[in-house]
């Protein structure tokens, strides 16, 4: 599966959760959630207006597998926990790499640094 994350900051190697909750998009998600994460589209082309004229597109490659797609929900985890602290932190504990939401259209959150490749 490929994902796309884009920025204005030059990235030299990967992508690193670690800095979830340092932008304004992403400290409400670090207030409501402390699994720390960083967010990408499936799609090559920003659905969200704010990321069309980013400097950068990153891309990064990870297998389906590797991925909980909470939109199927195929283990009912949503139906086990009541915040999506706790959803997250289970997908991890499962050694899941990341999850696949949807929000309108489909978003990746990675919980792990990844290599990428400019576009």
């Amino acid at each position: 599966m490929k994902l796309y994350h884009f920025t204005d900051n030059k990235i030299q190697d990967k992508i690193k959760p670690s800095l979830f909750g340092a932008n304004d998009y992403t400290a409400r998600d670090a207030r409501a959630c402390h699994v720390k994460r960083a967010f990408y589209f499936t799609t090559p082309e920003p659905p969200e207006a704010r990321f069309k004229d980013c400097k950068y597109k990153y891309i990064v490659n990870i297998s389906d597998g590797a991925i909980y797609n909470l939109v199927k929900d195929n283990q009912g985890i949503i139906k086990k926990y009541n915040s999506i602290n706790d959803i997250l932190k289970h997908i991890k504990k499962l050694g899941f790499k990341g999850v696949l939401y949807n929000i309108g259209y489909d978003v990746v959150c990675l919980f792990y640094a990844s290599k990428i490749r400019g576009a």
